[in-house]
């Protein structure tokens, strides 16, 4: 027959004052986790934790009352047991106790309260109560909430719900469908790959079915590993079974998605959740999804976001996004979005800048709407924005496309001039850039004559650079020089290019006179602190070998030293020289 087991409680101490139970240690085991670095006393520091670990290993004295009598604590600072201010000034010396101690079911309702807030410490300190004020042995119940308790960002960790697990099955303690969940939702917080494929296949063995906020636990400790893919595919899971996916984890999922600029995908869940009627999404999400589509250059994000809720006047996005929108559609050709990021910017008093309207001007060009982007420069002219020579690199791509387009072009600017409309030059020069391209130099000079009708500021540098570019194409020296007059009469200043083409214009010539004109204009070039392109340098040192001129050799020291890589120079001009002996041995001295 067992021995019968006496409770030890409070009324036994208070009428046997003087007992001490020495052999509490043996009798009431304590388990391993009150024991581990982890049960830490509420206040304690990290820096103390062997100290207490060490002190919950020692048998633990119970309160001793006094003649008083008076209520003592082993250790006051654990909170096991709560003395009212004015017990001391009590008759009774049971009823102080009643008031301090909880009833069973409240301290487990407190200890549930607790773990689902994963208050790591609290929930120690009251399993440590349980179990050393009513001898309550370890359950599951206890391991649950230890488990839960490791949802704390502080003090959770995998390691520890990995020892609780193997702690369970070395005491012989069932783990059940609640100490699974509980483990999946800490490894929700504190991912670990392999301990959680371990509780799925656990759970798959013992066929126990994995709840809707057990697939959410999973999903999320997923996407904190960075396994999108298989978050996706658990997602998907969800979906064929109609399980209540909550808002809060399609928002991870996406904020995750766009991280990873896995815009597809957004788009996918997006559709999903508006097929099955959920309207209420953040306006915060979709201003992220808004702005990471658009800087990523996603197009069919960027104009998804855009027509659900700017479009609808929900979302006023900031000046920032709406450039990135706008170069989106210009990269996309997508001229109405652009068109509808102008209206949004020209509403602010912040003025519209050249980076703006060279994205809509892109936009327009890639959907070849030419009289539209021709618009645009005459706008910018209009608004005090001068384009610039690369504003235009847009049209002239698609003008040098076709013979018939740079006409077609021309024909438009004709028709704004009747409108009386401002024409800024780089739209003139951009024709006969691309007139230049297709070789017909005559329909640029006419596109030239009529420059002066057309822009009321007249041509500028960058015009005679472009007609000098087709006189060299089509060796045409006199209409180089005739423009070159025209140059300096309209008192237009030179710049490098200029002087490079006139250089190569001469090259070009047959004539003795239109070589010596070339080194004229490269000794005027020195003379300006410039110096020519190494084709251009090339080019003169070939006419010299040809002509077996002796001051190739000078030329091409003044190249290497220069810093320029004149190996293979030298090579050409021992090769191909072509001038008397005097000069022959000129050029051994030169390459000794």
């Amino acid at each position: 027959m067992p021995p019968v087991i006496q409770p030890i409680d409070a009324l036994w101490h208070c009428l046997c004052p003087s007992f001490v139970r020495r052999s509490l240690a043996t009798t009431l085991r304590i388990p391993s986790f009150a024991r581990s670095r982890f049960g830490q006393c509420l206040g304690a520091s990290p820096s103390s934790a062997h100290r207490t670990s060490s002190r919950l290993q020692r048998p633990l004295n119970p309160p001793v009352y006094d003649s008083q009598p008076k209520l003592r604590r082993a250790d006051a600072s654990h909170g096991f047991l709560h003395t009212p201010q004015d017990a001391h000034k009590s008759t009774d010396p049971i009823g102080p106790l009643k008031k301090a101690k909880k009833s069973k079911s409240s301290r487990y309702e407190e200890l549930r309260r607790a773990s689902n807030k994963g208050e790591y410490l609290q929930v120690q300190d009251i399993v440590r109560g349980l179990i050393q004020e009513g001898a309550e042995s370890p359950t599951a119940r206890i391991y649950t909430a230890l488990l839960l308790a490791n949802t704390s960002a502080e003090y959770g960790s995998p390691l520890e719900v990995q020892r609780l697990l193997q702690e369970m099955k070395d005491e012989g303690i069932p783990t059940d469908s609640a100490i699974y969940h509980a483990a999946l939702k800490v490894l929700a917080v504190h991912p670990d790959y392999i301990l959680r494929n371990v509780i799925l296949e656990e759970l798959e063995q013992r066929w126990l079915t994995l709840t809707d906020d057990g697939w959410h636990d999973v999903i999320v400790g997923l996407l904190r590993d960075r396994q999108i893919e298989m978050a996706m595919e658990k997602l998907e899971h969800m979906q064929r079974e109609r399980m209540n996916i909550r808002s809060w984890l399609h928002d991870l999922i996406i904020y995750t998605l766009c991280d990873a600029e896995e815009f597809e995908e957004v788009l996918k869940v997006m559709r999903y959740r508006f097929h099955q009627g959920e309207l209420n999404i953040s306006g915060t999400l979709w201003s992220y999804i808004l702005d990471t589509a658009s800087k990523s250059l996603h197009h069919e994000a960027t104009l998804y976001a855009w027509r659900k809720r700017v479009e609808t006047d929900y979302l006023n996005p900031p000046s920032g996004v709406c450039v990135n929108v706008l170069n989106t559609a210009a990269r996309h050709g997508n001229f109405r979005l652009a068109t509808d990021v102008f209206r949004i910017l020209g509403r602010r008093a912040s003025t519209l800048q050249l980076c703006n309207y060279e994205a809509i001007l892109e936009a327009y060009m890639n959907s070849s709407d030419l009289r539209t982007a021709l618009t645009i420069l005459t706008v910018m002219a209009s608004g005090g924005v001068q384009p610039e020579e690369a504003t235009t690199r847009p049209i002239y791509l698609y003008l040098r496309e076709s013979p018939s387009r740079p006409s077609e072009a021309l024909s438009i600017l004709r028709d704004f001039k009747d409108a009386q409309r401002i024409i800024p030059t780089v739209a003139i020069n951009c024709i006969l850039e691309a007139s230049i391209h297709q070789n017909d130099l005559a329909s640029a000079i006419e596109a030239y004559k009529v420059l002066h009708t057309f822009c009321p500021a007249g041509p500028t540098t960058a015009t005679f650079n472009v007609l000098f570019r087709g006189c060299s194409k089509a060796s045409r020296k006199d209409l180089a020089m005739f423009l070159a007059s025209e140059m300096l009469a309209l008192k237009i200043p030179p710049d490098a290019l200029t002087y490079d083409r006139l250089i190569l214009v001469c090259i070009d010539g047959r004539g003795r006179d239109d070589y010596a004109d070339a080194f004229q204009y490269f000794e005027e070039m020195k003379a300006m602190g410039w110096w020519p392109r190494r084709g251009t340098l090339v080019a003169m040192v070939k006419r010299c070998c040809e002509d077996g001129d002796e001051r190739v050799f000078a030329l091409v020291e003044e190249m290497e030293g220069r810093g320029m890589d004149v190996v293979g120079v030298q090579r050409w001009v021992a090769e191909s020289w072509k001038g008397n002996e005097e000069a022959r041995k000129a050029r051994e001295t030169v390459q000794g």
